[in-house]
């Protein structure tokens, strides 16, 4: 079944179809929910762990969070996407053992 435009009774392109798509999931709190801030991000960290990041790094000192940053920035290994993947540096400071 075509999709229509309203007005103009135009057939729309496949990407507008996809820009007007409903997203699968977005929000919650589970792994496989989508955020767009956390899917923007340059760090070395899956999007669930952005977001578990996200809300830890206020609570913390301002030291331990600008270390945690440099920690992160410096990351040379493959994407972080669980707590045991953290290096172990942010794992002492974040007090997750």
């Amino acid at each position: 079944m075509a999709v229509f435009d309203i007005f103009s009774r135009k057939k729309r392109s496949p990407e507008e179809q996809e820009q007007r798509a409903a997203p699968v999931r977005v929000g919650g709190v589970g792994q496989n929910s989508t955020y767009e801030a956390a899917e923007r991000t340059n760090l070395p960290l899956s999007p669930f762990m952005t977001r578990l990041m996200a809300q830890e790094l206020p609570i913390m000192d301002s030291t331990s969070r600008r270390r945690v940053m440099e920690i992160l920035k410096e990351w040379d290994g493959e994407e972080i996407k669980d707590v045991e993947d953290l290096p172990e540096e942010i794992r002492e400071i974040m007090d997750l053992y």
